[in-house]
Parts: C-alpha cells; structure tokens; sequence
C-alpha cells in the first residue's frame, strides 16, 4: 500500500514538473551517448590507424562525464529544491497526521528513485536507437559501407548511465530531504507563504543607485572582449585568450546586474500612458531580474557556450571531409622492380586504376662543374608583388617563408599531370619559360595573398634563367598521406626538372590510384581496408590514404562529438536553472497575483502577463548569449583558419542556430504552461 502511495506520488510529480523529467531524460541519452563513444564504427576503425590518438580521446571521456555529473547534480538539486518547497504545505499535513519523519524521508527518496528508474526506462531505449542512428548516419557519410557493422551495446557506458545518474539523484534529494525531515509541521505548512523583501543595507541602497552605471561599464566590458576576441585571438596566445575570458565574464555579469535599471526607466517612462497589468508585468520582470542578476549571467554565459559548442562542432564535421582531398591512394617508396611486380600481379592488377612515378627532388645543378649563376634561385618577382599587398601578418608569414625557400623543391610537370589525370582533372600546360606555384592544402592561412600575387605574372629566377609563375595556384595533394609535404613548391617542364634536379637521379615515390567502379562497389573505406590487406603481403614501404582518412576522421570525431555533447549539456542546464528560477519566484510572489485577481484582473490576464514576463525573461539572457555568440563563432573561424566559412558551411551553422532557437522557443513554452497551471489554481482559493 505505501508502494502504490509511492507510485501515485511519483506519477504526480512528473506530470506538474514536465519540465524537469524531460531535461532528465535527455541528460540519459547525452550520457550513453558520450559513453558509447568507443562502440561507435568509425571509433573501432580508428583503433587500427590511430591506435594512440583514439586511446587519448577515449582518456578524455571520463572526464567529461565527471564533468557533466557535476553539472547535473547542481541541476538535480536546484530542481527538486523547489519541489520539496511546492509540497512542503503536503508534507506538513503528513506529519500533523501522525507520519513519523523517517517515513516522510523513506517516501521523498522512494519517489526519486521510481521517477529516475522510470526516466531511465525512457532515456535507455531512446539511447540505443539514437546511437545506433548516429553509427549508421556517420558510416554512411563517411564512405564505411558495411565495413564491420554490427549492433553493439557499450555495457560499461549503460552501466556507468545508470549508476551515475541513480548516484547523482540519490545524493541531490538525500541532502534536500534529510534537511526538510529535521523540519516541524509548523515550518513546512507555513513555508509556502510569501517571503519578505530583503531589505537592503545601506551600502546596497547606495550601490543600487549606480546601477545604470553597471549597465553601461557591462556593456563597455562586452565591447571591449568583443574588439579583442575578433583582433587578436587569431594569435592562440593562451594569455589573450584568458584576458579576453575574464573580461567576457566580468562584462556579462556588470550587464545583467544593471539590467534591473533599464527596465526601472522603461517602466517610469511608459507608466502613465499604459493600460491593463503592463506596470505589474514589468516590475515583476525587473525584480526577477534584480534578485537574480548572477543566475541568469550563468545561464546566458552557459547558452553562450553551447550556441559555440555547436558551431565549432559543426564547423569540424564540415571542414574535415575525408573524401575531399583524396588524390592518390597509395604512396610507395622502395625499388622500382619490387612495386612494380606487386602492382602488376594477380591480386593487385585487377583494382589498380594508374601506376606512375612522382618525380619530386630539391633543387641542385645537374652539373657540379657549371658556373656559381647556376647555383642560385630567387622569388624576386613574387616577394616584389607580395609586398604591395596590404601590410598583414599573413603577409610577413609569407614572405618569411619564401625567405628560406632558396632551395625550393621542383615537381615533374608530367609526374604532376599524370596525378591530375588520374582523378579526372585537366593537365597542367607550361611553356619552356613557365613554372606553376604549388602549396600544400594544409597551408592555406596565405592563400588569398599568394593567388593575388600569381594574378599577374611574377618573375622568379632559376640558375640564370627566368620563369613566369601561372596565375593558378596548385593545391592538390601528390602523395597518398605524408610522404613529402611542401609548403611551397615549383611544378616545371620535365626539361627543366632534369637540369635543375639532375637526370641521373632515380625518382623514390611511386603513386597508384584505385579503380573507380571497385571505389563505387564496396565503397571508399572498404575498397582501400581490402586491397590494403593485400598490399601487406608483398612487404612494401607505402602509405596508404586510409591512414590520412583516418586522422582526418578522428579530428572530426574528437571535435564535433564532444563539443555536440557539451553543448547539449550546457543547454540543458542553462534552461532548466532559467525557468526553475521563474517560477520558483513566481510562486514565493503568488499572493500577489492573487490580490491583482481579487482588484478585478483576470485569470486569463493574468496568465498573459506571465507568458510576457517568461518571453522577456528569458529573451533577455538568449539575446546578451547570442550577440556574444556572434563574435565568438567569428572569432573561433578567424582563429582556426581550414574552418572555412563558405556559403554551404554558414548554411549548416545557420541551421544549427535556427534549431536553438527553436529549442528555446519550445523551452519557453512548456515554462508557461507550467506557469498557466499555477496561476489558474487561484480560482480554488476562496
């Protein structure tokens, strides 16, 4: 009987506080899902080429999940604080009615616990499938095919979801009731009435008067962090980066704490001419903003965090296309007759689409006894059209690095073009007095520089000789992963590579791509994990794609599944503090809307000013987080330049942006139906 008591009290509980239950859940699923990681497909193709990396990314998810229970305990205890405070008036009357204390403790704590096994009975099964969604989803964009996929359950994240968040409830209520069961009758039946005023000691009454000042020193702060962020946070000097974090937390705090006169001053100016409850509903929005100036710069420094989260992760997940740069499949580098002989054999031959050598050496006299002229190398031409550019710090990067570029090395133009053709691009077409710029794709914080200088032509000067440079800059990878990597490099005739490098020099890399329809068949991943295998019998020296792919995919996942989860948390946490505190000052300041009731208003009215007060509450910590956000995420992209901001990316992240807001919008919602039913329990009091 007192198990049914139980039951029946649980199910109330969570039908008044929706809210709540539902932020619970989704805590559920963010938990299996962060601690899932290592099931996930792409992570178990990753511990064969990035054994060392994904065992570091891993280390970080106990971390994070330490992190996050602390978070959500502090979300737990806050919400069923004010829980135990709405039934406090009920749990008075069980003590008037005889129940002892113990009992009244034994019956909070066998509430939470059917209301978190309830919760998790929930969250796992929507756990399972949203992982196993995401594992698909992610095979699938990335090239896996069927590549090992098989449904898996991470038994020890299920087990630390449900033990950490069974601990989390079990310690937040076991605080809060074993407080409230030390409490008599009398102080729980009369706990419920509406608090006094704080009133405020001198000094806070003389600091009250400067609050528009605070409100104009937050905005400076924000201003200034704002300027900071966007100027020089592109240099990742932790110091400016930490300076820009204080001045940012400090701005958002002074801001929200003179907020509270800027509504004083609309209220005055608007009092005389309004109409209805307009001056209830402002001075009820100005003192919740007063008295809870610090939690909602928490909580908008938390949006801020998660709107941030999201970007970047998206931003990785865009910027980190495995299949973008794929040019060569294989690299080799060894003896010509051995590759050879694997390349043309019976289990190879059939998948190989090209095999040819990439003719690559640093520059040097074919001769050692030509004239000293012969010897030097000059950009003279470049660095000339490079310096009347706008002076940048990208532009002292550029010229300093072609400084120590007097050596350069020179790429076969026909070694060149046979990788262009291979992946179905036009060949390169050079005149005997033409050279083309080459950069590897990893370089690209100068391009734009670079690409308006080539725009016209300039000279460069090879022994006694000199080039045109093409006005096309060449990005294109000509190996498979990291055999070479040039920063800057000379794509030259053949003629000219065989007098500058020497003809005598026998070339050291080989490429080979695979077939296409075989690529298309199995898909990119399997194709290359199953001729790979092949390739390991002949022992040869190569590089393989799959490993660059593999990097590649383990910075996308390292960068968009924890930030992603971060973020989620930050959200949910952010909303549930916010709209908790709203109506836990909605409720200490009830009598009021009682005595607006018994002056004529009505319920209806009533209701409507309270959804007003909800939109501008909460409007007002999304709106300081999103402009933040705005300068944030630039900043961010500025900093991280291979984030490119192109018009599909800015599409994707404007989407993600769209789906927070909407979120929040929902979040609003549910906030003022819970705030209609409370208000509508007027027409019960007599």
């Amino acid at each position: 009987m007192f198990f049914d008591f139980i039951k029946r009290n649980s199910r109330k509980v969570r039908k008044e506080n929706g809210v709540y239950f539902a932020s619970l859940v989704v805590s559920i699923v963010a938990f299996y899902v962060i601690l899932s990681l290592g099931e996930q497909d792409v992570i178990v193709y990753l511990k064969t080429v990035e054994s060392d990396a994904v065992e570091r990314l891993l280390l970080m998810i106990p971390i994070l999940y330490a992190v996050s229970l602390f978070f959500v305990f502090f979300l737990v205890y806050f919400a069923n604080r004010y829980q135990l405070q709405q039934r406090s008036h009920e749990f008075g009357m069980y003590l008037m009615m005889g129940m002892k204390q113990g009992k009244l403790f034994v019956m909070v704590m066998g509430e939470t616990m059917w209301n978190g096994l309830v919760a998790l009975c929930m969250g796992v099964p929507i756990s399972l499938f949203l992982t196993e969604l995401i594992n698909l989803a992610t095979s699938r964009l990335i090239g896996m095919g069927i590549i090992g996929h098989e449904f898996r359950i991470s038994w020890t994240g299920l087990g630390l979801t449900v033990a950490g968040f069974i601990v989390v409830q079990v310690l937040a209520v076991f605080i809060l009731s074993l407080r409230m069961s030390r409490k008599e009758p009398a102080d729980l039946l009369h706990e419920q009435k509406e608090k006094s005023q704080r009133v405020l000691s001198p000094v806070w009454s003389v600091a009250s008067l400067f609050t528009g000042a605070a409100l104009l020193v937050g905005t400076i702060f924000l201003c200034v962090a704002y300027g900071m962020a966007v100027l020089y946070l592109r240099s990742l000097d932790y110091r400016i980066f930490a300076l820009i974090l204080l001045i940012g937390i400090c701005g958002t705090f002074i801001l929200f704490r003179g907020l509270g006169s800027l509504i004083g001053i609309s209220v005055k100016r608007k009092s005389s001419s309004s109409t209805g409850l307009f001056v209830f509903t402002a001075r009820q929005l100005q003192e919740n903003v007063l008295h809870q100036w610090s939690s909602l710069a928490i909580s908008s420094l938390l949006i801020l965090m998660a709107m941030v989260c999201f970007a970047f992760g998206t931003s990785t997940a865009l910027n980190n296309n495995a299949a973008a740069s794929r040019t060569v499949d294989f690299t080799f580098q060894g003896v010509e007759e051995e590759i050879a002989a694997a390349v043309t054999s019976d289990k190879i031959k059939p998948y190989v689409n090209s095999f040819y050598e990439m003719k690559i050496g640093s520059f040097r006299p074919a001769d050692s006894e030509v004239l000293e002229a012969a010897y030097t190398f000059s950009w003279f031409g470049l660095e000339e059209a490079i310096s009347k550019e706008k002076d940048s710090e990208e532009k002292e990067k550029l010229l300093r690095n072609l400084s120590f570029q007097d050596e350069p090395y020179f790429i076969s133009l026909s070694s060149y073009n046979a990788m262009l053709t291979s992946i179905g691009k036009a060949p390169i077409t050079l005149r005997d007095d033409e050279a083309a710029m080459y950069s590897d794709e990893d370089y690209s914080s100068s391009y734009d520089i670079l690409k308006r200088a080539l725009h016209n032509n300039p000279a460069i000067r090879i022994g006694e000789k000199q080039y045109e440079l093409t006005p096309t800059l060449n990005t294109n990878n000509f190996v498979a992963d990291r055999a070479i990597t040039l920063t800057y490099a000379l794509i030259v005739p053949d003629a000219v590579y065989d007098k500058a490098i020497g003809i005598s020099q026998d070339p050291w890399l080989w490429n080979m791509t695979l077939n296409n329809e075989f690529v298309e068949e199995k898909g990119l991943m399997q194709a290359m994990y199953e001729v790979e295998q092949l390739m390991n019998t002949f022992g040869l020296d190569y590089e393989s794609y799959l490993s660059s792919m593999g990097r590649q995919l383990f910075y996308t996942v390292a960068g968009s599944y924890t930030t992603f989860y971060l973020g989620i948390m930050f959200l949910i946490i952010a909303n549930t503090v916010l709209g908790i505190n709203f109506l836990m000052q909605q409720r200490s300041t009830r009598h009021r809307y009682h005595t607006a009731a018994m002056l004529g208003a009505s319920i209806e009215s009533l209701c409507s000013s309270a959804r007003k007060q909800i939109r501008l509450y909460f409007g007002l910590v999304i709106s300081v987080a999103l402009v933040s956000s705005i300068f944030g995420i630039w900043s961010l992209l500025t900093a991280f330049p291979s984030m490119a901001l192109s018009i599909e990316n800015g599409i994707v992240i404007a989407i993600i942006l769209i789906w927070l807001i909407v979120f929040e919008l929902c979040y609003i919602w549910m906030i003022q139906r819970k705030s209609d039913e409370e208000i509508k329990k007027l027409r019960e009091i007599e």
